[in-house]
């Protein structure tokens, strides 16, 4: 994932709001969270993330919510409104970054942690989660990034990294054959970043997937994008989507199915396993010969 452009004050998002009226509901019924839990039938900790704007209320929920707080009329209709509109969340890269934190990097960590299943697919660039430093900086930098915020989001990135060792989840990071060859540093440093993606690969909750240049493709290759799924404590599953000028979270259902079913057209025309190892194996090679040529005295 990219990060904020430019630091500026990050105020409340959209959910949170709706997750403080949620609360005010309630504490103006007299109501604990584990009275509303019973009646949803979730966990305290549930009705706690609706209310801090994590896990976006559900429209069977908001009912039952209405309900048992005896919310009048203006407040139903004021939720409900915000409630559609909540959806699809767009929050934009400069509302990212405050005193120097990059606060896209931390949310998805704790996007990451809450999900059981993670799927990643980018078409320009290797993930977030396979870069190594110095390829990470670069992205970073050629994003536009405020400087004075690249060494942290560098080091958070970094150390998000590791989840890829809990066995608990199980990732799919998928990227275009072009991600691996675009090179924002040198021959070595590629050579370095391809021989992380590769090491990546034999970890057995995660599957590398590779589109290749060549063939019959199976779909036009979109926006990059990342699905978390099998939350904790009944979170919705979650879709992130990067654009230039903004990032845009969804988590309305049928949307989240349109991009599950996106990821099942760009894995049928995937490499994976040694057909994906044999692919990295011909970049590598290349890039080798390229690195030869270049200190043969060739233009490389």
């Amino acid at each position: 994932m990219m990060a904020g452009r430019a630091p500026a004050r990050t105020g409340t998002t959209l959910r949170q709001h709706i997750g403080g009226r949620l609360r005010t509901l309630r504490e103006l019924a007299g109501l604990r969270n584990e009275d509303l839990a019973g009646d949803l039938g979730v966990s305290p900790a549930t009705v706690s993330r609706i209310e801090s704007g994590d896990r976006l209320i559900k429209r069977r929920e908001i009912d039952i919510w209405f309900r048992t707080t005896a919310a009048p009329a203006a407040a139903r209709e004021e939720l409900t409104t915000l409630l559609n509109a909540g959806a699809s969340q767009i929050t934009t890269w400069q509302s990212r970054v405050q005193h120097g934190v990059d606060l896209t990097q931390v949310e998805t960590g704790e996007l990451e942690a809450s999900a059981a299943t993670i799927t990643v697919y980018d078409h320009a660039v290797v993930p977030g989660l396979l870069q190594i430093r110095d390829y990470a900086r670069l992205v970073f930098e050629m994003a536009g990034v405020d400087a004075g915020s690249i060494a942290g989001s560098v080091a958070v990135r970094l150390r998000r990294q590791s989840i890829l060792l809990d066995q608990s989840k199980t990732f799919e990071l998928l990227m275009t054959e072009a991600a691996l060859w675009w090179r924002p540093g040198s021959i070595d440093l590629q050579l370095e970043q391809l021989r992380q993606v590769r090491a990546v690969m034999a970890l057995p909750n995660v599957q590398v997937g590779i589109l290749p240049l060549r063939g019959q493709a199976r779909a036009i290759y979109p926006e990059g994008f990342q699905i978390y799924g099998d939350r904790a404590d009944d979170a919705d599953t979650v879709v992130l989507v990067e654009l230039i000028t903004d990032e845009v979270t969804i988590s309305e259902p049928s949307s989240v199915v349109l991009y599950q079913q996106e990821v099942g057209r760009l894995r049928a025309g995937a490499l994976y396993r040694d057909q994906a190892r044999a692919l990295l194996d011909r970049i590598t090679t290349d890039l080798d010969a390229e690195r030869t040529e270049c200190a043969d005295g060739g233009t490389g």
